[in-house]
């Protein structure tokens, strides 16, 4: 065992990196507690796309400000993640911090309504500065006690120090959707500059098991709002009962199942130890949470629009759902088959699996025959896999 793991106080501890071979590293329950802070600021945001898409209440602009308050919302959450991964102390200087952080999430969270519907981010802006303090602190904290994570602590700190008050005047003093791009930019820019002070291309503080499982738990988190959206549906088939509403909901729950089913089919923790693969992948997440979520918010307007509580028509809602569905694959292929050595058309099988689905919606606005081709693309995955796994248990016993 590293010795660097074991606690030496239940208070402070030197925070130094953390065993890379750690065997059986799995989330802690304060990164779990962490998490659920997450789910009602994603809950919030997937609430507001849902009422301005099936209100028909300026879309490209609703669906603009989703994606851009998303990374508001994700991007805190990514970058406490892969700092837990790699120097999570489990005392009370940790735990403390992560509390205050917190604390910055739910301001974040609160922020989300007046961001979305009239453009002002002074609420969330003050969260990301709440937030940042202890994260900045703790930066620094690591280039006191690590000597060899020095270089990439002081770049992380003097990063995103620089980062949030660029942040803090746009929105006090400017007003440019251009600086905003800009300043996302930079935000992904910092973690990679900070990590370049190490050995180019090798891994020197996350544990890829924990990560893998870590970004994992977030996509529970953001297809919950489709199980939610899917309960709502399921209530007003009680209500209001038809044919149409009930092969919303079959439909509904293939998608859903069959979303979860794809994602967590692949493990990809070999290839992450490749510091720029692991970039990509990283960075990849940000699309299927943002889709992902989408997913849900388009069921719901779905419904509203089969009880007659949306503006929007029919097939617009279908041709949303489908769009948001062929999101998500093609972020997933991103994030999996893209970087897995799968030959073939099995590398590109989700690619074509989202055109279909767009094309189902445009050619016969069916969101029950998107399920099912869903599905069947999940069974014909997984006969290929347990064939292959004969295969190999065949070989080892010859």
């Amino acid at each position: 065992m590293n010795t660097k793991n074991i606690k030496q106080s239940l208070l402070v501890n030197p925070v130094v990196s953390r065993d890379l071979n750690e065997v059986h590293r799995t989330a802690t329950p304060l990164e779990l507690f962490y998490d659920l802070i997450y789910v009602i600021a994603i809950a919030s945001l997937a609430g507001e796309l849902h009422h301005a898409i099936s209100a028909v209440h300026h879309i490209s602009h609703a669906i603009w400000m989703y994606f851009l308050i998303f990374f508001c919302i994700w991007w805190p959450w990514n970058t406490y993640t892969w700092f837990a991964s790699g120097y999570d102390t489990d005392d009370a200087q940790f735990r403390l911090a992560s509390f205050a952080q917190m604390v910055g999430v739910i301001i974040i969270a609160v922020g989300v309504k007046p961001a979305f519907n009239d453009n002002h981010f002074l609420i969330m802006m003050i969260g990301y500065v709440v937030m940042r303090i202890p994260y900045v602190l703790m930066w620094l904290k690591v280039a006191y006690d690590d000597q060899k994570s020095r270089p990439v602590a002081m770049r992380y700190a003097i990063g995103v120090t620089a980062v949030q008050i660029a942040w803090t005047l746009s929105v006090l003093y400017f007003n440019s959707w251009n600086l905003f791009i800009a300043l996302i930019i930079f935000e992904l820019f910092v973690p990679y500059f900070a990590e370049q002070a190490t050995d180019k291309g090798v891994n020197t503080k996350y544990h890829c098991e924990h990560i893998e499982e870590r970004l994992g738990l977030l996509t529970i988190i953001v297809l919950g709002e489709s199980v939610l959206a899917s309960v709502h549906a399921f209530e007003k088939v009680i209500e209001h009962f038809s044919t149409d509403l009930t092969m919303l909901v079959v439909g509904t729950i293939l998608l859903l199942f069959s979303m979860w089913w794809l994602y967590f089919d692949d493990k990809v923790e070999s290839k992450l130890e490749n510091k720029n693969m692991s970039f990509l992948w990283a960075y990849g997440h940000y699309f299927v949470y943002a889709f992902a979520t989408a997913v849900g918010a388009l069921i719901s307007v779905n419904v509203d629009v089969l009880t007659e509580h949306a503006k929007i028509s029919e097939s617009a809602a279908v041709l949303g759902l489908a769009l948001a569905v062929a999101g998500y694959l093609i972020s997933v292929w991103f994030c999996h088959d893209f970087m897995l050595d799968k030959k073939g058309f099995a590398k590109y099988e989700l690619l074509f699996l989202a055109a279909l689905v767009v094309g189902i919606a445009v050619i016969f606005n069916s969101i029950l025959l998107i399920g099912i081709l869903f599905t069947l693309l999940n069974a014909i995955r997984l006969i290929r896999q347990h064939r292959q796994f004969l295969t190999v248990k065949t070989t080892k016993i010859i």
